[in-house]
């Protein structure tokens, strides 16, 4: 019997320490700093928020856009950790083995909306204007609305001249991105004249919408630099996930800190009320390379496995 007590006793003992032991703690996480950066304006700057109101980073927005952002690509040595950038342009130059820069993550799933002055302006005997006949917004217009009955006019160079046609009555409705669908459908209020969305293009492209911007690293150094690389999509994910369109008072208090132009955007208060509508997600590329594929179709570019980031 003693000995039956004393077995007892010592596995009492043992799950009372057990059950005081200290429950193991996650590693803290890296702390995202000391990176140099490189993004064009509008939705892909945006994603970048959190990471540029920390100041612990050289993040270069770039106003010349597709231009500059090749030359970052493709230079001999590689300036940046980091570049944000339309998908289209970094797989296509990695695929090519024309950079060292790989896809890590999809941060921006469209923002690409039909403006129109009625829910029939994409009907017959109606005209639609649109923008960026041989880029992004032109391609994706054409393949996912290769079925409309309206009269689509000749492409306008930028969003910008599809503002005026729409608000002068020569055209129904209006390919347009955020956040100049917000400024539009304003500026149109302020003439007595009703603008509205219609249709959204990545509904129409598919239900997750289409990999339309994305974030590569330098795969010279990524694997120096995961822990920290990996740290800065979570910041960037938990901070778009956090955004409350019922009081965006926060985001725009972070828009201002460096000023609506320093993100090519035409006020934070319009960024406020449209945040939602410019699709910022981040999503590993790991997980959604199907979909970067179909995209990538319409530029002609296949077999773009080693664009990834390993």
């Amino acid at each position: 019997m003693k000995k039956l007590l004393t077995a007892a006793l010592a596995v009492l003992l043992a799950a009372g320490c057990s059950a005081n032991k200290p429950a193991p703690t996650e590693a803290p996480a890296a702390e995202v700093s000391g990176l140099k950066i490189a993004t064009p304006t509008g939705a892909p700057a945006l994603s970048l928020i959190p990471v540029i109101a920390g100041a612990k980073n050289d993040v270069t927005v770039m106003l010349n856009g597709a231009a500059d952002l090749q030359a970052a690509f493709i230079a001999p040595t590689p300036a940046y950790d980091v570049i944000v950038a339309p998908t289209n342009l970094g797989v296509t130059l990695a695929s090519k083995g024309k950079t060292p820069y790989r896809l890590l993550a999809v941060v921006d799933w469209g923002n690409l909306y039909i403006v129109g002055n009625s829910d029939d302006a994409l009907s017959a005997g109606h005209k639609v204007a649109y923008f960026g006949e041989t880029s992004v917004p032109g391609l994706v217009f054409k393949k996912a609305y290769s079925d409309i009955a309206a009269e689509v006019l000749p492409a306008y160079n930028k969003a910008d001249e599809v503002i005026p046609v729409l608000l002068k009555g020569d055209a129904d409705a209006g390919l347009l991105a955020e956040p100049a669908v917000t400024a539009a459908m304003a500026k149109a209020k302020e003439q007595n004249k009703e603008l509205k969305v219609i249709s959204s293009v990545q509904e129409k492209w598919g239900k997750d919408g289409f990999p339309m911007a994305a974030l590569f690293v330098n795969s010279e150094t990524y694997s120096e630099k995961k822990d920290v690389y990996e740290a800065m999509l979570k910041q960037m994910s938990d901070y778009a996930s956090a955004v409350d369109m019922k009081d965006t008072s926060a985001l725009v208090a972070d828009i201002d800190k460096n000023g609506a132009e320093y993100y090519g955007v035409p006020s934070s208060a319009i960024v406020g009320k449209c945040y939602d509508r410019m699709n910022i997600r981040i999503t590993k590329a790991s997980e959604c390379k199907d979909q970067i594929a179909q995209f990538m179709e319409i530029f002609g570019v296949t077999g773009i496995d080693g664009a990834f980031a390993e």
